[in-house]
């Protein structure tokens, strides 16, 4: 897809759904009868967290595990979702204040936020958004599930270097703090290692997600280079270390870690994923 030189080129309302019936059911019973299985055996947490760290794979293999992220945070909540994703196209890093459309009910913007957002440097670029993309799109159905009333501000993370990180890292904690507000929880969009040996992918990704326990993100991006895991949103989860840091988390929690081949049963190459929370 030609991305548009002029941002008001690609300017729109909505942002169609454009993974259904691939990564997720493609009708709304279907949909809502599979949320029902993954979130029933779920635990609600009764600590305020400030993010949780949710895996995009298709429902089928990852949807346990984004259930188990989703669930420490209240069904009650309102407020908004900063969703962190992963440009796996290689895109710049850009917000935007579209509409998302799902088959249960669109997920609304909150249109202060992004305007904040923008107003701290990061480019309000719709065309963008609307590459498909599953790193945002997956999260929106589960989103819409559990949270009806909540709002999203969406961040599609290019760059996903230190600096770059904490360049934009640093523009969102700039614009939660001038919108004020209810405090929103932040999302970060990410899988862990790719088409590895289950027992490489377990090893490999939780020394990088413990080094994370205490939300240094330098030691993360230390640890990062020196495993060498293929997780395609490692900045997402230092993004969202940085925000929590500054909002006053004090460290990361896992929930739980599998794999795809615990849905296939074939540990022989795998993608991983991984639910972690910051308290």
């Amino acid at each position: 897809m030609k991305i548009a030189e002029n941002p008001a080129a690609g300017k729109m309302d909505c942002r169609p759904a454009t993974l259904a019936g691939m990564f997720y059911p493609g009708n709304a019973e279907e949909l809502k009868s599979l949320l029902d299985a993954l979130f029933s055996s779920t635990v609600t947490s009764v600590t305020p967290l400030y993010g949780v760290l949710v895996p995009h794979a298709g429902y089928l293999y990852s949807g346990k595990t984004a259930a188990c992220a989703y669930a420490r945070i209240p069904e009650t909540f309102s407020g908004t979702f900063i969703v962190i994703g992963p440009s796996h196209a290689g895109c710049m890093t850009a917000t935007a204040d579209l509409i998302w459309e799902t088959d249960l009910g669109p997920v609304m913007p909150d249109r202060k936020l992004v305007a904040a957002f923008e107003k701290a440097g990061i480019p309000n670029r719709p065309d963008m958004m609307c590459i498909q993309e599953n790193s945002l799109e997956v999260q929106m159905p589960l989103i819409h599930y559990r949270f009806p009333n909540a709002k999203i501000a969406p961040i599609l993370l290019g760059d996903q270097s230190l600096s770059a990180v904490c360049r934009v890292a640093a523009a969102i904690s700039q614009a939660i703090d001038q919108t004020g507000g209810v405090r929103p929880v932040i999302i970060a969009s990410s899988d862990g290692s790719h088409y590895v040996p289950a027992k490489t992918a377990k090893h490999d990704d939780l020394i990088v997600l413990a080094a994370a326990a205490e939300l240094d993100v330098a030691k993360f991006y230390e640890v990062l280079w020196k495993v060498q895991p293929s997780m395609c949103g490692y900045g997402c989860i230092a993004t969202m270390l940085l925000i929590g840091r500054h909002l006053g988390a004090t460290k990361a929690k896992l929930i739980l870690y599998q794999t795809s081949g615990n849905t296939t049963g074939d540990n022989r190459e795998v993608v991983s994923y991984a639910a972690m929370e910051v308290v």
